[in-house]
């Protein structure tokens, strides 16, 4: 075999790491059993071009239909009811860098491959823990141009105590409990408490994890029409409309009040213990959601997703686009870049998107 020249280490390299990217394609399944949310929400991604993203909804009536006499007179109305919303990209970048002279000294394919399978692996890790977190918590205040949408953007706390209702009238801002604390914006550019069927579907549990919070999720359920499955859903789930995601304790609380309301006597592990369902529909372990926040998404949240309403939208040709160049100050090190530009899209009104089942001590409020 002829000697590798110092010269083609660099397009060696980038050769392999192509191959360990077509076999591990970092939107595809992620390597951890416990980001099935990830997984779920990034299987569903949409690509599109474009400056910006952008809808376009109906949001009121024109009252031009109703019933008149034969010979009554016309009375048709135009008004403005269908509103524009819009939502600016963002970016995600990582990133990974190896040394040419130790490529050479690793010549052995093998070793070459584990290394960068490995060096691979470590880089779309962090880029997924970092979007993971992006999209479960938001951007942190109105000038922040870095975060996307989160999915508490578009389905976020609503009235304080209230047990269901369309009532998240905005998007709230990860500010740490900042002041205003709960400071609202308009999802999309839309004011939700003025047309008000853009307002999405929020309950205060209080932290009643009982029949309670199961008669709130019946009627969330109900009322946004979300379908049992045809087939019960298993893990992991490869393709799902209508999902719920929660956190440990959620699932820990709604197995052990299922076991204790079972008429059978003894004890059924099988039956009551591992992922609970409700409505046939398996209530996901969302690691993320054990942190509370009450900013974002309050405490023990339950989030019900439609997913052919939202979903990550990835400008083409940047979904974990990776290119190269040497270092700028070693000439032997060269670095590599993995960037994805995206963010959270909701296809339709925030009605008919979801909803979240959460313990919310404040209502929020729009910033000023």
């Amino acid at each position: 075999m002829a000697e590798v020249e110092f010269a083609d280490a660099l397009d060696i390299g980038y050769a392999t790491l192509w191959d360990i990217r077509r076999k591990k394609p970092p939107l595809a399944t992620y390597a951890y059993s416990t980001y099935q949310f990830y997984n779920s929400f990034f299987k569903g991604n949409v690509k599109t071009v474009g400056k910006a993203l952008e809808g376009h909804v109906t949001l009121d009536s024109e009252l031009n239909a109703g019933h008149k006499g034969f010979w009554d007179a016309d009375d048709l109305i135009k008004k403005n009811i269908n509103k524009r919303y819009r939502m600016d990209w963002r970016l995600a970048s990582g990133g990974m860098m190896w040394n040419l002279i130790e490529q050479m000294i690793n010549s052995n394919p093998a070793a070459i491959y584990d290394v960068w399978a490995q060096q691979y692996d470590s880089c779309v890790k962090d880029m997924v823990e970092e979007v993971f977190d992006a999209i479960m918590t938001g951007p942190t205040s109105a000038d922040d141009t870095d975060h996307p949408y989160s999915i508490f953007s578009w389905l976020g706390l609503g009235t304080h105590t209230s047990t269901g209702g369309f009532t998240g009238y905005w998007g709230t801002y990860n500010n740490g409990g900042g002041t205003p604390a709960l400071s609202g914006f308009d999802k999309g550019g839309i004011a939700a408490d003025v047309y008000t069927d853009w307002a999405s579907y929020y309950g205060d549990h209080d932290n009643n994890i009982d029949d309670s919070l199961l008669t709130m999720l019946d009627t969330a359920n109900r009322k946004l029409n979300f379908q049992a499955p045809v087939v019960p859903e298993k893990l992991p789930m490869e393709k799902v409309n209508f999902a719920n995601y929660t956190n440990n304790h959620v699932i820990e609380k709604l197995n052990t009040f299922y076991a204790k309301s079972d008429d059978n006597m003894g004890y059924r592990p099988n039956a009551h213990y591992g992922t609970p369902s409700f409505n046939r529909i398996p209530m996901i372990y969302c690691p993320p959601l054990d942190t509370d926040n009450a900013d974002v998404y309050g405490v023990n949240p339950i989030l019900g997703i439609n997913h052919s309403v939202i979903y990550p939208v990835i400008l083409k040709g940047m979904d974990f686009k990776i290119t190269k160049r040497p270092d700028s100050n070693r000439h032997n090190v060269m670095s590599l870049f993995m960037d994805l530009v995206y963010n959270i899209w909701c296809n339709t009104s925030p009605k008919y998107a979801g909803y979240l089942l959460s313990y919310g001590t404040v209502t929020p409020s729009q910033a000023v």
